[in-house]
């Protein structure tokens, strides 16, 4: 069975007033691929692991150099949780546990409350230029489940915000 997630980028736009100065924006855009866990064994005791990575890429044109930059990972699109996301077949048979982590480790999982479980960290942007974040999307699907052969996947939302 193949196992894969795959995420919708949505980019946000933030303008901002400067006094004296008009309109200034900084602008975010993400990149980031499928995070593809292979095959899962049910009979193995040990939970299936992969990760990713995710660019941010910010421009600014104006405004304060300095912009806090946060990563939000929406609920499941099949189960419609974050804590308990899930993967289904393509045919809507079965289902298949499991999430996304913002530590190797594992023990935090990135979901899309502000200040509790996004990722968030201050970029320093050129004026009239770009700068990048780069970070990484930990999977895991624990052992144990009982599923049948097939193609599982799910979808997210990913949110960027300046």
């Amino acid at each position: 069975m193949f196992a894969s997630l795959r995420n919708k980028a949505v980019a946000l736009l933030a303008l901002c007033l400067v006094p004296g100065a008009g309109i200034c924006a900084t602008t975010c855009s993400l990149a980031v691929g499928n995070v593809a866990f292979g095959g899962y064994d049910v009979f193995s005791p040990v939970s299936l692991d992969t990760s990713g990575t995710l660019v941010v890429t910010c421009s600014r044109s104006g405004g304060p150099q300095k912009s806090t930059v946060s990563i939000a990972i929406g609920p499941s699109a099949t189960s419609g949780s974050v804590v308990n996301r899930r993967m289904q077949t393509l045919n809507g048979a079965d289902f298949l546990g499991y999430n996304l982590f913002r530590d190797a480790a594992r023990t935090s999982v990135w979901g899309n409350t502000a200040g509790i479980d996004t990722f968030v960290q201050t970029i320093a942007v050129p004026n009239k230029g770009s700068a990048e974040i780069s970070t990484t999307i930990f999977g895991r699907i624990p052992a144990g489940q009982d599923v049948g052969m097939g193609v599982y996947s799910d979808t997210v939302t990913i949110t960027v915000t300046p």
